[in-house]
């Protein structure tokens, strides 16, 4: 158990470096990917994926839009593969996200959509997996598998980190390639959102030393008998997503997900002494309803855990608990950065409450989850013909 710990961190760590390495030759083959095809091909986008894959997807619409000018959305792959692909618009494109290349109802999607005339991507890591194949162009993210087998041949299963950082870049390196290719940015705007992004690697390694050493201190108070709650919008909707998949992950216990303006119609009637609320606030348009809905959860007795910018003092005034994240990172980019607390406090939690990774220490749940991800028959001709 102490393996997966030790790997966790270090994938945690490694993060900083991969971004800033990572933004330019993955926009540069990017670029090479669309020269090929005229600009009238790109005209509805879709981003597709489960897990952290579809968080990834969530958490770039914001920027994919902005960049490229084009309307792209985030599926669920079981809801475009299965629902939304038999009425695809022409010249629509899809981007696939799956770090392993080997989920089926990614590569399914993928694959219905190709037959139907878009333009596909497989974001992913290697060119030889299924997703790769079943796509026309491939976005490789060079990231580690979530599954690793270590010099003395131990398998470890660790919760994404890098992975979910590697698919949120490729997406968003193909948004500067599709503006540019569009016409919509031009060299001094593609220079600045490169270097933009390069500037957040070093955000997330300013943030990570702090991060680490507050989640150490706090992880002992999140005892089985508290309730989590996480709370985002805008692009960090994504990172609660994330967020709530690490508690699962990490600690195999349950976790509550909800948007920023939700919260106060939904989860406000569960918050008590016993709930703990992690309120997701950088600098931009939801700042201010998070501000609110930290002062009422503060009311009706539970605790609130920020993650802010460092210089907002609003938001460590209505905190009980502040992780401060660097300034000045631009809210489109922030959950690159922001899911750093969530990523520690989920290796540390489990590792004072000696909780094994995903459960997968009892062979069983490992191979029943891998059987439901990995081995999901095809939503295939047959099937179409039945549901209609």
């Amino acid at each position: 158990m102490e393996n997966e710990k030790t790997v966790m961190l270090r994938e945690i760590a490694m993060q900083p470096d991969f971004v800033v390495e990572s933004v330019r030759p993955m926009l540069d083959a990017m670029r090479k990917s669309l020269e090929d095809r005229e600009p009238g091909h790109l005209v509805h986008g879709y981003m597709i994926g489960c897990g952290d894959s579809y968080c990834a997807a969530i958490a770039a619409r914001q920027y994919m839009m902005k960049v490229t000018g084009l309307t792209v959305e985030p599926v669920e792959a079981l809801e475009f593969s299965h629902y939304l692909v038999e009425d695809l618009p022409a010249n629509s494109f899809v981007f696939g996200i799956s770090n392993s290349g080997t989920v089926s109802r990614t590569i399914e999607g993928v694959r219905r959509a190709r037959e139907r005339g878009a333009w596909t991507f497989g974001v992913t890591v290697s060119e030889d997996n299924k997703l790769a194949k079943a796509a026309e162009t491939l976005i490789k993210v060079n990231a580690t598998p979530n599954i690793k087998e270590l010099g003395d041949g131990t398998r470890v299963v660790t919760p994404g980190s890098i992975t979910y950082t590697a698919s949120m870049l490729g997406l968003y390196t193909a948004a500067i390639a599709i503006g540019e290719r569009l016409g919509n940015l031009d060299a001094d705007a593609v220079e600045a959102l490169v270097t933009e992004l390069e500037a957040v690697g070093e955000s997330m390694r300013q943030a990570e030393a702090p991060t680490r050493d507050l989640a150490r201190e706090i992880a002992p108070s999140f005892t089985r008998d508290r309730h989590t709650v996480i709370v985002g919008g805008g692009p960090n909707y994504a990172t609660a997503y994330f967020a709530m998949a690490k508690w699962f992950e990490s600690l195999t216990r349950p976790a509550h997900l909800s948007q920023l303006e939700e919260w106060a119609h939904e989860h406000y009637f569960m918050t008590n002494e016993t709930v703990d609320t992690f309120i997701i606030l950088p600098p931009g348009r939801g700042r201010r309803r998070g501000l609110e809905q930290a002062r009422a959860a503060r009311e009706m007795g539970g605790r609130v855990i920020m993650i802010a910018a460092a210089s907002d003092e609003e938001a460590a005034a209505a905190a009980d608990v502040h992780f401060q994240m660097p300034d000045g990172v631009p809210e489109a980019l922030t959950p690159f950065v922001y899911k750093l607390p969530f990523e520690h406090l989920g290796c540390e939690i489990s590792r004072v409450q000696e909780i094994p990774f995903l459960g997968f220490h009892e062979p069983k749940r490992q191979q029943v989850n891998f059987r439901q991800i990995f081995e999901s028959a095809d939503f295939d001709a047959d099937d179409m013909v039945a549901a209609k």
